[in-house]
């Protein structure tokens, strides 16, 4: 949903291209927009050699629900905002999307939000009736791709070689899992004044980028990083996102970024994966997002 714009094109472009979807129907008001993607994409399709993948451009005519709801229909991204400047309008439009998300996803549909702030927003659609919160998740991967870019960068080393987690909020209360960093598969310690740089970095990333005045949001990180997520679910292998923590002792129920995994039902939360330490962020974060959450809807309603 929202397949015309920068972020849906390209996630139906990843996604046309990996082998792991059938049909892949795209959605959006624009429709002579998806119809173009469509040409354009099945052309891609033949170079990079997955012709298996069946593009439609609209929902399944017969209402058949589908395996996975990507929302990625949002309000255009403003320079020198952050993420939750997009919430009022990104959830007014959540909500004239419901029945169609509702529709799509059936009794047995993952919904995944692209839309910031993604947190948030999951919150608010399991608070509405009709999908359950095990089936809904938000894209984070991307905090995770920074953390460790910036990790990095402190010892000169290859980010291939860094292993690291970036949890919490996709925005103000990040949890950076500095206790389980890996260099080269080996632990890697940083000191209080290298925490201090790399979290300096991560949060001053979106600054960085809204001075450039590039008039677009990214548009190249995310749709890779959702095949990426699309993989490790067909898969059934553990992946950052955000997930809902009624399940997690010691949280209250809302959506934060967590390790978790799909068992081929729903998306549960790993937090045998956790190390002890991030306890208490974890849990400001997810208070951060359900106070949020219960304002906007107020807010809007």
């Amino acid at each position: 949903i929202g397949a015309a714009g920068l972020i849906g094109s390209g996630v139906a472009e990843r996604l046309a291209e990996n082998g792991r979807t059938g049909d892949l129907y795209l959605i959006d008001l624009h429709e002579n927009l998806v119809k173009a993607h469509a040409i354009d994409i099945a052309e891609t399709q033949v170079i990079a050699g997955n012709t298996w993948t069946r593009l439609h451009a609209g929902p399944p005519a017969d209402g058949t629900p589908v395996d996975l709801v990507t929302l990625a229909a949002s309000t255009p991204e403003v320079p020198d905002g952050n993420r939750r400047d997009f919430l009022a309008a990104n959830l007014r439009l959540l909500g004239t999307l419901a029945p169609t998300i509702r529709s799509l996803a059936g009794t047995g549909g993952i919904v995944l939000i692209l839309s910031n702030p993604v947190d948030i927003l999951a919150d608010c659609l399991a608070r509405i009736p009709g999908i359950d919160p095990h089936r809904i998740c938000g894209y984070s991967l991307t905090d995770t791709i920074r953390f460790r870019m910036a990790v990095a960068r402190e010892p000169g080393a290859h980010v291939g070689d860094v292993e690291a987690l970036m949890l919490g909020e996709h925005g103000g209360h990040q949890v950076p899992l500095f206790e389980s960093l890996t260099l080269a598969g080996s632990p890697v310690r940083l000191d209080a004044a290298q925490q201090a740089r790399v979290m300096e970095d991560v949060n001053g990333w979106f600054a960085r980028w809204s001075a450039l005045k590039p008039g677009r949001s990214t548009g190249w990180a995310t749709p890779a990083g959702v095949s990426q997520i699309v993989q490790a679910m067909a898969d059934g292998s553990p992946h950052p996102a955000a997930v809902w923590t009624g399940d997690v002792p010691g949280l209250p129920g809302t959506f934060i970024a967590l390790p978790a995994a799909f068992d081929g039902a729903r998306l549960a939360a790993r937090p045998d994966l956790l190390p002890a330490g991030a306890a208490a962020g974890l849990s400001a974060a997810a208070q951060s997002v359900a106070e949020a959450a219960r304002a906007a809807l107020a807010a809007v309603r």
